[in-house]
């Protein structure tokens, strides 16, 4: 019994103090831990490590610094080259305002160039159309010509008027009862009215610009302004502005003249040579021989009566056919080179005044024409 006791002891007493030795060397080692015991080779490692980091730390401050001064550089040149472009795109902007200025204003002067090119366009249209019709009128007034036989010159032209008593009437009877009635029955005669209408209608066929002039003659020359021809006066060229005032212009110098007194061809011719530049054409309208021989006395003339004083002579047709011979002999030569056409009125008892003035017409290059009643009005 005892034994048993014993061993129980042993085995108590072991354990606690396998305990104790196991918390004493755990207490030994915390403390080793815990206290400090000098320096150490860790912590001269550390402060060399943070050396060295710091040493990094600001090669990294330096070169950020670096580029932080580089990234300003940059900034400011990036800067003036923001100045520089907004300076340019201003530029750009005025440039652009000035083009779109300039723009309008070619768009508003291409719209005024098409607008003056549609009115350039029908007035060419008009021109053309107006040529057209002058190009017809002319072919017509140049049939006309053709179909008449009388061709009208371009310039220089003198219509020679007869305005004797006999450019009443072909008959002699109807020319003294003519006379003897007021100035308007006279005026509407209609051999009368159809001479007019001769002297109208070849001032008509004269172009614009042409120089032309009309003289009426009886017992004396008038010009176209109705002035008498005398041997200072010499009349002057008119030209044809157009053709209205021109028709105005016969028809004011004709509208009152009253057909009266002899025929003096003589005076007429020489007044025709006198005028300068020298006439073109001449285009005589009457209706027979002379009566008067001009500058040259009457009983100078073969088979012509004396003259008796008081008295008015008998003209035969024979003493008229040697007047008018008188006439062109004395003018022949200052007429030389100048046209010369006929339009005669017939006069009953003057018949072989046809053969007298178509060979004065075909002597000077021209034509003898005898129209028909109310010719060129019919």
């Amino acid at each position: 019994m005892s034994r048993t006791v014993k061993r129980q002891s042993v085995v108590a007493f072991g354990l606690s103090f396998l305990d104790v030795l196991c918390c004493g060397l755990g207490a030994a080692v915390l403390l080793l831990l815990v206290v400090k015991h000098g320096e150490t080779v860790a912590e001269i490692d550390a402060t060399g490590f943070l050396i060295e980091h710091i040493t990094e730390i600001q090669e990294l401050i330096a070169t950020k610094t670096e580029r932080k001064i580089e990234l300003e550089r940059v900034a400011d040149e990036t800067q003036r080259q923001i100045v520089t472009l907004t300076a340019q795109d201003d530029a750009k902007s005025s440039v652009s305002r000035l083009q779109a200025t300039r723009l309008t204003d070619l768009l508003r002067e291409v719209q005024q160039q098409r607008v003056a090119l549609s009115n350039a366009r029908q007035a060419l249209a008009a021109g053309a159309a107006e040529q057209q019709r002058e190009a017809e009128e002319a072919q017509q007034i140049a049939s006309q010509q053709h179909l008449t036989g009388l061709m009208v010159n371009n310039d220089r032209v003198v219509v020679l008027l007869d305005s004797s008593a006999s450019m009443l009437s072909s008959s002699l009877v109807e020319i003294i009862r003519l006379r003897a009635s007021n100035a308007q029955i006279q005026l509407r005669a209609e051999k009368w009215v159809s001479a007019r209408g001769a002297a109208k209608w070849i001032v008509d066929r004269l172009p614009v610009g042409a120089s032309y002039q009309v003289l009426t003659y009886g017992d004396a020359v008038h010009d176209s302004q109705g002035n008498p021809i005398t041997g200072v006066l010499i009349p002057q060229w008119e030209t044809k502005r157009d053709a209205a005032s021109a028709q105005h212009h016969v028809e004011t110098l004709l509208i009152d003249l009253i057909p009266q007194g002899p025929t003096d061809l003589k005076t007429a011719l020489t007044t025709v040579a006198g005028i300068s530049p020298s006439p073109a054409q001449v285009i005589l309208v009457t209706d027979g021989y002379p009566t008067l021989p001009g500058n040259t006395s009457l009983n100078r003339i073969r088979g012509c009566p004396r003259a008796q004083a008081g008295q008015v002579p008998l003209i035969s047709p024979q003493c008229r056919k040697n007047i008018f011979d008188n006439a062109l002999r004395s003018t022949r030569r200052d007429l030389r080179g100048i046209r010369i056409d006929v339009v005669l009125y017939p006069l009953d008892g003057d018949s072989n005044a046809v053969h007298g003035y178509w060979e004065l017409a075909a002597t000077h290059g021209g034509r003898l024409l005898t129209p028909v009643p109310g010719w060129p009005t019919s």
